[in-house]
């Protein structure tokens, strides 16, 4: 039973290396497998939706049963243990603390965070929240939203400082400046004294599933300082999300 097992997911793995439909002749030969074994492995899968055949060639495919399984197995995993390694490194590249957080309407949750050896560091307890307007994690989730939902928000945003961006207009081209920086800053936004910079986790069907970054005391985001923080925060990110199965389009 457990070779049968073993060539069926050998022939499911051969599948998903193929841009388009293939002859079972093709198949078995790849899989060092007689046509009879291969054909009666492909029946199988297909009785059971995980592959089709195209008409009228009757040559086989996977289905999107896997993506669907590996979505909810990504799903009921918890993000907190995946990103942990991602929020070591990011602290030691920069040196602050570094947080995951999590989107719950329009706010967003901190969920995870390594802290940073600084002295001085802003206060970023776990379970705390803030407006997804007015905070780099929250403009991290944004920067990948379509504009009518960002619209949605509005027309009114809550001011919370001086700084907070309360115009629709401004804060989509905020985003806009995040999108091509590869992460979104803010700086005094939601609390005096504090800034962040934070980049979406996105998963294998697109959706966002959280936001990484860096908290921080606002005077210590310089200029030389930012520069560095975007990059390490977007790399960080473009490698967790790749590593949750986000590939982005050539």
């Amino acid at each position: 039973m457990s070779g049968t097992v073993e060539k069926a997911l050998k022939l499911l793995e051969l599948l998903s290396k193929y841009d388009g439909p293939v002859r079972m002749a093709e198949l078995s030969r790849a899989a060092d497998m007689n046509k009879s074994t291969a054909y009666r492995m492909l029946e199988v899968m297909s009785q059971m939706g995980y592959v089709t055949q195209d008409e009228p060639n009757g040559r086989y495919m996977m289905t999107t049963r896997m993506w669907e399984i590996g979505v909810r197995a990504f799903q009921r995993n918890d993000l907190r243990v995946a990103a942990r390694p991602y929020l070591q490194e990011l602290m030691e590249q920069t040196e602050e603390t570094a947080i995951l957080t999590r989107r719950d309407g329009c706010d967003v949750i901190i969920v995870e965070k390594v802290d940073c050896a600084q002295q001085l560091q802003a206060m970023v307890p776990l379970g705390s929240r803030s407006p997804i307007h007015a905070s780099s994690f929250g403009k991290a989730f944004l920067m990948v939203e379509p504009a009518d939902r960002v619209l949605a928000l509005g027309p009114d945003l809550k001011r919370f400082t001086e700084q907070t961006i309360t115009d629709l207009g401004a804060l989509q081209a905020n985003l806009d400046k995040a999108r091509i920086e590869g992460a979104a800053v803010g700086v005094n936004e939601y609390r005096e004294g504090v800034a962040g910079v934070a980049a979406p986790v996105i998963g294998t069907d697109g959706v966002t599933y959280g936001a990484i970054g860096i908290s921080l005391p606002s005077f210590r985001l310089t200029d030389a300082a930012r520069t560095r923080f975007l990059t390490a925060v977007s790399e960080v990110a473009r490698r967790f999300s790749e590593q949750i199965g986000h590939r982005l389009s050539a």
